[in-house]
């Protein structure tokens, strides 16, 4: 265990307490991804009719990776990281961040852990209710099972590199809630939860292969349902492995340059 260790669970810890505090806030955030599955399966089942398959998935399959991709997207997508940078710069508490002995990148991957072991609590709460409103089964297969364990954990790396990379938009302006915003967006659409990058239109499609979001949503989720597996799903693999180490350099070198370009406004 390095020094840096008790100090790095102290903020998980701290992030969790947080979190349960503003229940509220995680209650209507649950409410939200429900309302999302229920209403993306009802649309699905109901553009089904008539039809046994569409893309090459069944109803269940559809349904399935809907309620796989959604939930994902739940854990994966938290903007704490987000708020707590901009936070810090806009009133000049990031000097006080730079001086701990424990790096601030370090500090803000915390920040994540506690958030999202706190989301996947209220998923694990949750289950019952998306049970009833969505489709949940086991993996394709037990290959399928194999290959997902190692393409979610690569999906989240890649979530989170996203989120800390994003972040440091708040060492360059004063307002990021507009950023934000449209980054959320554009991360839920090319995710795949909404609906599988295999429908999108050809040049949605070829934009989303060369963007890091479907490695984060889409590529798990296909390989859960056995829409990808085989070589495929090695290659989607590498691919998420490729993101991971071009997401980490960009990450340091952006920090890098952030160090030296704070605009402290305020206190």
């Amino acid at each position: 265990m390095t020094a840096s260790a008790p100090g790095l669970r102290r903020i998980v810890v701290a992030r969790m307490k947080t979190a349960m505090t503003y229940r509220q806030n995680v209650l209507l955030l649950q409410v939200i991804v429900i309302l999302n599955i229920f209403i993306l399966s009802r649309l699905w089942t109901t553009l089904f009719e008539g039809r046994d398959t569409v893309a090459g998935m069944t109803l269940h399959t559809f349904l399935l990776y809907i309620t796989v991709v959604n939930l994902q997207s739940w854990v994966f997508t938290d903007l704490t990281v987000n708020e707590y940078t901009y936070r810090r710069v806009r009133t000049g508490e990031v000097v006080f961040d730079l001086m701990r002995p424990i790096g601030f990148v370090p500090q803000m991957l915390a920040h994540m852990a506690g958030s999202h072991l706190f989301m996947v609590l209220s998923v694990v709460v949750a289950l019952p209710v998306v049970l009833v409103v969505g489709t949940l089964g086991a993996p394709a297969s037990p290959a399928a099972l194999a290959l997902y364990a190692p393409s979610l954990v690569f999906g989240y790396v890649i979530s989170v590199l996203l989120a800390v990379l994003t972040s440091m938009v708040a060492f360059w302006t004063v307002e990021t809630s507009g950023f934000t915003m449209l980054y959320r967006l554009i991360n839920q659409f090319f995710a795949g939860t909404m609906l599988p990058v295999s429908l999108f239109p050809e040049p949605l499609r070829i934009l989303a292969g060369l963007l890091p979001f479907q490695s984060t949503g889409y590529i798990p989720a296909t390989i859960y349902v056995g829409r990808t597996e085989g070589d495929a799903a090695l290659r989607a693999l590498a691919v998420q492995g490729l993101w991971i180490l071009i997401l980490a350099l960009a990450t340091t070198a952006v920090w890098h340059r952030a160090r030296r370009r704070i605009a402290v406004q305020g206190g």
